[in-house]
């Protein structure tokens, strides 16, 4: 019940948005904000470029906000956005990925981790965050953007499949050779006790 009353705000915050009430769009950007970070930095990585996607995603909506037709929820509408433009990011511009040892160096430095775990730990860690998001980055686009939605967000089939706009067994298929690349991308590293 709570849900639905959720998604039901964020509708009648969009409609106020288009006649011109800003402070409904300052509402729905205060409630997406992390949720569409966190969904752009699954998907491209610790990138700087992440903060800088997001905000376009919300330039976007800002944007098109007259477009929304209320067909879908609010946040079906905001995912898609966010999940073509993160497709968008990755059609221009081809990233290199850095080594294992360099990256998770550097996600060492960027850790804030708490008080009592040593720089071993610290290190162990950022490696394993290192190896998994090299094997999330192995996987085409539109398998890694399913997983994401999925695993990370929390999203039905259904909503995937209408965020995505493909079928719930197209979803199924994605999510099933997301999972198989996955395991193959990872069981070297388990096999050697790194995960």
């Amino acid at each position: 019940m709570v849900k639905t009353l959720f998604h039901e705000d964020d509708e009648f915050l969009i409609k106020r948005f288009v006649s011109n009430d800003e402070s409904a769009f300052e509402e729905l950007f205060r409630r997406y904000e992390q949720k569409i970070f966190n969904l752009v930095y699954r998907y491209i990585g610790p990138y700087p470029e992440t903060e800088e996607l997001t905000q376009d995603v919300f330039i976007k909506v800002y944007k098109s906000a007259q477009t929304f037709k209320g067909k879908s929820k609010f946040s079906t509408w905001i995912y898609r956005i966010a999940v073509n433009t993160c497709l968008n990011y990755k059609k221009k511009k081809r990233l290199v990925m850095e080594s294992l040892d360099k990256s998770g160096t550097q996600l060492v430095k960027e850790l804030v981790a708490p008080d009592s775990t040593t720089p071993e730990e610290q290190f162990t860690r950022a490696r394993k965050m290192a190896i998994i998001q090299q094997a999330l980055d192995s996987l085409p686009p539109n398998q890694k953007i399913a997983f994401i939605l999925s695993k990370y967000e929390g999203f039905s089939y259904a909503e995937i499949g209408e965020i995505m706009n493909v079928s719930i067994s197209s979803v199924e298929s994605l999510l099933f050779r997301a999972k198989q690349q996955l395991k193959k991308e990872l069981t070297p590293y388990k096999e050697i006790g790194e995960l």
